[in-house]
């Protein structure tokens, strides 16, 4: 499973650049700890480089 988690952090940081990684990285561990401050902020951060570039 953790290679799996690398693969799609990976391709996500090589797509939509560093800011959509740590929003991948804060959005899992806000959902895994329950945290719901944590998982909103890292879906924000993992969804504006799409947004800002039209995708």
């Amino acid at each position: 499973m953790p290679l799996i988690a690398l693969v799609v952090e990976q391709y996500i940081q090589t797509r939509f650049g560093l800011t959509a990684a740590l929003g991948l990285a804060l959005l899992t561990v806000g959902v895994k700890s329950e945290n719901a401050a944590c998982a909103g902020i890292g879906g924000v951060l993992l969804l504006s480089p799409a947004l800002a570039s039209g995708r």
